[in-house]
């Protein structure tokens, strides 16, 4: 009877999901690559997650999914004329799927081969970091003056590397929303929803200022040439791996 409950839960969550996909891909919001992307995510997240955990990564997924379209929003024009706004009005593509779905992929893989509940909570520290850096970036360059995280240098709007007081405030926004979200996984572990909550919050924000080191250090750097989406892995992957080091500590 719960398993039915839980497909019933998990028939709902696809469905709106799609929709939501589809509705954005007819608005060009995502280009074709980016939509076979997210379809080919949501599967691997239904088939690793399984029944009783895949609708809660898919509401996740989705809530980072429209919270980061409509933040790229802000300010679009003023970014624009700036130089350093998301190109064709916003729309992404495959590589920003792989960028920021790839790592909590990863470790809904690890959480079905293991079936350790811990792999759930780094996944949501990973689209915690994943949220997070997109409203840093997508509010910070609006309103902010950046400095260099490295060494606290002025420097222009649309540097790798540049974190703004606006920028750092958006960060723990976007943490936050994700955080709240993520409390739909019903972890059977010795966790309370605030503690849970407190461990993506933190995890998804360590894993943004991750991302901004990351960009003032390797990003378009020899020898690696890494690229802003090579750094969002890496930045996911970090706040994935944070999500589950706090965990340890408070369990």
């Amino acid at each position: 009877m719960v398993m039915l409950q839980y497909l019933w839960i998990d028939v709902v969550t696809v469905l709106v999901a799609l929709s939501a996909v589809i509705y954005a891909y007819v608005r060009r919001k995502i280009n074709t690559s980016a939509l076979l992307g997210t379809l080919a995510l949501g599967t691997g997240i239904v088939i690793t997650l399984g029944l009783r955990y895949s609708y809660c990564g898919l509401l996740v997924l989705l809530a980072f999914f429209l919270f980061g379209n409509l933040v790229t929003k802000y300010k679009y024009e003023k970014k624009a004329a700036l130089g350093v706004a998301e190109s064709n009005r916003g729309m992404r593509d495959i590589n920003n799927v792989l960028g920021n779905g790839l790592s909590p992929l990863i470790f809904a893989i690890s959480f079905a081969i293991s079936h350790n509940a811990i792999f759930l909570i780094a996944f949501s520290g990973s689209v915690a970091t994943a949220c997070s850096d997109t409203f840093s970036t997508e509010i910070g360059q609006a309103d902010g003056r950046p400095r260099l995280i490295t060494t606290l240098k002025r420097v222009p709007v649309g540097t790798n590397g540049g974190v703004s007081l606006p920028g750092i405030g958006a960060a723990l926004l976007g943490s936050a929303l994700i955080s709240l979200v993520s409390l739909t996984f019903p972890l059977n572990m010795d966790m309370n929803k605030r503690t849970l909550f407190t461990i993506c919050l933190v995890s998804g924000f360590m894993g943004s200022l991750a991302d901004s080191v990351l960009g003032a250090t390797l990003e378009d750097r020899n020898p690696f040439k890494l690229n802003k989406h090579h750094v969002n892995i890496l930045a996911t992957l970090f706040g994935g791996i944070i999500a589950i080091s706090i965990a340890y500590l408070l369990i």
